[in-house]
């Protein structure tokens, strides 16, 4: 007797899709027959006749900021809006106040988060020259990974920081005894600084400016110092939130010469441009911001190359009283967006439209950021023995994003995509077995969400 038997679906790996029953016990996938039904009992079947069935998202970046203001996305309602979106893993940024910087705070973490949760969590611990001998024990507690930035100190965040390049080499040091990756947020700081001084000297403040405070440029500059010193360290290094295809193609070089570098973009970089920003300001912010369109055509490119080996959210909302300042001064906005709901049907649609197949989704959504952050075969993918984290998606439903039906505490920052045109539906999603979204709505349990350390 089986739990779950979902019967008659197309189950998509990243190989190819093929027609399958994936039969369910104790929240693991027991087997995968593309054998008759007859015979098959379990306590409750789906039928899933004319729909795909998909690994659920792990999600390599997100940013819910509890404990922090109350209005801000917490733990309950972001977890609640990844049910909803087909994200069965989040993978926690460390940047909470206080910070995860030591072992000690991780677990605190980790027990307060584990009460709420509506799907399965992993924490990526903080890394930086500050506390280099915290580094190697988050990762014995169960961090799958770190977080990092090069840029003055911030008295915030202690441990996350490298003020130069000489942090990066002691702190790449201490990351590759660790034995996992470490993310750094590649923009180079003291320069930007500076652009924005000279903008808000000129009384440039409005929509328009706040790409020109960022450029690119930027991003190329804090990339070329992160990649060089990962080739002298030896360190895995993971690019996130990348929107400079020329930084990538500096990342291409270096992996050439044999450094470990991973290359993360995310939805709003391939959906989005700056033309965006200039029209709607904060609710188009985000940092890197918005690139031109001619630099979104290109990421697309790198994507379908196989270049980019993952697509995270950076789901941060951000504070909205802050947000609206923007509408005035964008330098005193502090944007971002929330995408954890709209990540897979938008990327599906995309699919649907052509520009990427479903196999390469999957790859990028699910196999690859499970296998990067050190959670695979558990998470990312659909085969016996793994959990039984699923999506199974409806390519024949049309629908259109609606803010005012998202799951999260802000839905405001999801006002860019709102109205967007939607190829197919998430019917049902799954974490070990266990039903925690419907057509778009979370109906899952808090609490239930488990943590998810490392497969050694």
């Amino acid at each position: 007797m089986w739990d779950l038997a979902i019967l008659n679906g197309t189950l998509v790996t990243v190989t190819g899709r093929f027609r399958a029953h994936v039969l369910v016990r104790d929240g693991k996938i027991g087997a995968i027959t593309t054998g008759a039904v007859d015979g098959i009992e379990a306590r409750e079947t789906v039928d899933a006749d004319g729909k795909m069935i998909l690994p659920g998202m792990v999600d390599a970046h997100v940013h819910l900021d509890e404990p922090g203001p109350a209005v801000n996305e917490d733990f309950t309602t972001g977890t609640r809006a990844a049910a909803a979106g087909g994200v069965t893993t989040v993978v926690m940024m460390p940047g909470f106040i206080p910070c995860v910087n030591d072992a000690k705070t991780l677990l605190e973490r980790k027990d307060q988060f584990g009460e709420k949760a509506f799907v399965d969590y992993a924490m990526l611990g903080g890394a930086g020259a500050e506390m280099l001998d915290t580094i190697v024990p988050q990762a014995e507690a169960g961090a799958v990974g770190y977080k990092s930035y090069i840029r003055p100190y911030n008295p915030q965040r202690p441990g996350l920081i490298c003020k130069d390049s000489g942090d990066v080499y002691v702190t790449l040091q201490q990351v590759k005894q660790s034995g996992v990756r470490v993310g750094f947020h590649a923009e180079d700081f003291p320069v930007i600084e500076r652009l924005t001084e000279d903008l808000v000297a000129q009384g440039r403040t409005g929509y328009a400016d706040f790409h020109p405070s960022r450029p690119e440029s930027t991003e190329i500059l804090a990339t070329l110092t992160l990649l060089e010193v990962a080739r002298m360290t030896g360190a895995p290094l993971h690019l996130v939130h990348m929107s400079s295809p020329d930084a990538i193609e500096l990342a291409i070089q270096w992996r050439e010469w044999g450094t470990d570098v991973t290359i993360e973009t995310c939805p709003h970089y391939l959906l989005l441009s700056n033309d965006d920003t200039a029209r709607v300001g904060p609710y188009a912010q985000v940092v890197p911001p918005l690139r031109a369109p001619e630099s979104v055509e290109r990421l697309w490119e790198q994507v379908q190359d196989g270049v980019i080996d993952i697509i995270a959210t950076d789901h941060a909302p951000g504070i909205p009283e802050r947000r609206q300042k923007g509408h005035t001064n964008m330098f005193e906005s502090g944007g971002g967006l929330s995408a954890l709901e709209t990540v897979m049907p938008l990327m599906l649609t995309e699919v649907a439209n052509g520009r990427i197949s479903l196999e390469r989704l999957v790859d990028l959504t699910a196999e690859m950021p499970a296998r990067l952050f050190k959670m695979f075969p558990r998470k990312g993918t659909l085969q016996p023995g793994a959990d039984a984290d699923m999506i199974i998606y409806d390519p024949r439903v049309q629908w259109r994003v609606d803010i005012n039906a998202l799951e999260t505490k802000d839905p405001e920052a999801a006002k860019i995509f709102d109205g967007s045109r939607v190829q197919g539906r998430l019917d049902e999603v799954y974490v070990r077995g266990q039903k925690v979204a419907e057509a778009g709505r979370c109906i899952g349990t808090g609490g239930y969400g488990e943590w998810i350390t490392p497969v050694r």
